[in-house]
């Protein structure tokens, strides 16, 4: 017998090269277009099955699994890259579960480990490479383990399981060799590890903490419930049980009240056949008032049998209740522990929500530049204002409707020219540029945008402003509808930034239009100025009254889901109020799939 058994080689050759095509490309496959993903989906589901329904022969135990991982591989991969790019494909949604998916993304982010040798692993590492000492410290505080449950979760196809154990175990070796190396030839390679370990321990103990907090949380919530189910069910055998048991009772009294009676008539009767008609009316009575207590005393079993089924039905209810919380609390965990400190995810803005805020933005910044405008001191005549979009949204005529196209934000313009009213001397010139400024293509694509604007996004508008200043002042000032990432502050607000812009007639304000937050540099007397401009009118009241709802769901459960909140006040305020928080309380905001957005206190995992 051949090593093959009945296989054939050429067969399941050429069922294979779509799949290999796929997993030879590994995570680059997201950067292939929607339509040529989705054909490649279809080969390699339909090989799989002619592969499955014998096409090919039989093969070897150990040969079938690996071919199965290939095919099973190649398709989550191609799921993993729909979900990457936020695409709907129901297919793959259909096939692979969210911790099917999430297990191809965190292993995935190794692939880099495929084409790197050790030279340049060393090199990444001497230059501090942010993204590779990321992966390390992963890898160190844990991965293997992660590795290890995946591996051993039956919810996770046999198949893939193999692939994600194939790749894993390709990528682990050199992972392992560039930490020796680390170790070996960087002095500061080792205390930074005994930094990760620390780092790792206190983890540990916000998580336990954090997690026995909560299981004391449901402990005493589950208590509330039961004392408030025994209510009912005291108050239901007092309304229908006991009204059953004192009929029953008034039966059996006024039964032997009129026995009683009927006992002396036939006493004092004579004649002996009126006697036994009063006794066979006595005996009827009995049998009948018998038959009575005998119907209630049924009736009230069944009750008590009722009752106890709603008993246990409220308390089947209970469990499920706590279950589901459980579930929502070790999804947000797991996305918490992956997404780690990255900001990307930490907002939630839907496009008919992006498009009302621009339209705001354009609207408040037109009505605040009319006639004459005074500034540091100055009187500054209106010259000119023009607006215009910066986004062609016309790409996506025939992608959209109507209405969806009127919704996506093309990131508007305004272009103000201020010029000095004074009579002698040299009359001072400022050009303000105020732009909303978002990812139309997200809003466009998949409907919302979830990541706050990076700072490459900034230093592109900033070159631009530079180029325009001449000898005049630019002020800028930029509207997002999902906020700045928090190194943007940093930057702004330091002297590297005060020297290269300030000094070069450009000025910068940001503003970040759901937490209402304004960022600018403050020796900027120019943005100083400006930012009463951009001021968001605030409710305190309010916010105060949303803020203490949310920290008493947070205090109970560690986390709150914004559409437990907008049940009860606005969605904007709402975000408004998750975002003071965050910045507050150092709490997390995240949108999470299956989930939704959600605040969460930090360190909750």
């Amino acid at each position: 017998m051949g090593i093959f058994e009945e296989g054939k080689t050429d067969c399941i050759r050429e069922l294979l090269m779509p799949a290999e095509r796929v997993i030879r490309q590994g995570p680059d496959i997201q950067d292939e277009d929607f339509s040529r993903r989705e054909k490649l989906w279809i080969k390699v589901e339909e090989n799989y099955n002619r592969y499955l329904d014998g096409e090919c022969g039989s093969f070897l135990a150990d040969l079938d699994s690996h071919f199965r991982s290939k095919f099973e591989g190649a398709m989550a991969v191609l799921a993993w890259s729909f979900w990457h790019n936020g695409e709907i494909y129901p297919p793959a949604q259909k096939r692979y579960k969210n911790k099917e998916i999430l297990a191809v993304d965190r292993i995935l982010r190794y692939s880099v480990f495929e084409i790197m040798s050790r030279e340049d692993v060393l090199k990444k590492l001497v230059a501090r490479d942010e993204k590779l000492l990321g992966l390390l410290r992963e890898y160190y505080l844990g991965m293997d383990e992660w590795i290890e449950e995946v591996l051993n979760d039956q919810e996770i196809k046999l198949a893939l399981r193999h692939f994600l154990k194939n790749k894993w175990n390709s990528y682990k070796g050199k992972v392992n060799e560039a930490i020796s190396e680390a170790v070996t030839r960087l002095d500061w390679f080792r205390p930074l590890m005994a930094e990760w370990e620390r780092q790792k321990q206190e983890e540990i103990g916000a998580v336990e903490a954090i997690y026995q907090r909560q299981i004391s949380g449901l402990r005493s919530r589950l208590e509330k419930e039961k004392e408030e189910l025994r209510k009912k069910l005291e108050t239901a055998k007092e309304e229908e049980i006991y009204r059953l048991i004192r009929d029953k009772e008034e039966m059996e009294r006024r039964f032997e009240e009129e026995r009683q009676r009927l006992i002396e008539e036939i006493s004092k009767m004579k004649d002996e056949e009126a006697r036994k008609q009063l006794e066979e009316q006595l005996r009827k009575v009995r049998e009948e008032m018998l038959a009575s207590v005998q119907a209630m005393e049924e009736e009230i079993r069944r009750k008590e049998l009722e009752l106890r089924q709603k008993e246990m039905e409220l308390r089947k209810k209970e469990l499920e209740l706590a279950e589901k919380e459980d579930e929502v609390s070790k999804k947000i965990r797991e996305v918490m522990s992956l997404a780690g400190k990255v900001e990307k995810g930490s907002r939630f803005v839907k496009r008919d929500e992006a498009r009302i805020l621009e339209m705001n933005f354009v609207g408040r910044i037109r009505s605040r530049f009319r006639g004459e405008v005074k500034l540091l001191g100055k009187t500054f005549s209106v010259r000119s204002i023009e607006e215009k979009s910066t986004f062609e949204i016309n790409r996506y005529e025939g992608k959209l409707s109507e209405r969806d196209l009127k919704n996506i934000p093309d990131n508007r313009l305004v272009e103000i020219r201020l010029r000095e009213k004074k009579l002698f001397g040299k009359k001072e010139e400022i050009t303000v540029k105020a732009l909303f400024y978002s990812r139309p293509e997200r809003y466009a694509e998949v409907g919302f945008d979830t990541d706050p604007l990076e700072l490459a996004d900034i230093n592109a508008l900033l070159v631009d402003a530079r180029k325009d200043a001449g000898t005049g002042r630019i002020v800028l000032l930029v509207a997002s509808p999902t906020g700045f990432e928090k190194r943007i502050a940093h930057y702004v607000d330091s002297s590297d930034f005060h020297r290269n812009f300030i000094s070069e007639n450009v000025s910068l304000a940001l503003l970040d239009l759901e937490s209402g937050e304004l960022i600018y540099n403050p020796h900027d007397e120019y943005a100083k100025a400006f930012a009463p401009m951009l001021h968001l009118e605030r409710d305190e009241e309010l916010l105060s009254r949303i803020k203490d709802f949310l920290e008493e769901k947070i205090a109970a459960k560690g986390y709150v889901r914004f559409d437990e909140a907008v049940e009860n006040f606005t969605e904007e305020a709402v975000k408004r109020a998750f975002h003071e928080l965050s910045k507050e309380k150092g709490y997390a905001t995240k949108f999470i799939e299956g989930v939704g957005y959600v605040l969460v206190r930090e360190g909750f995992l």
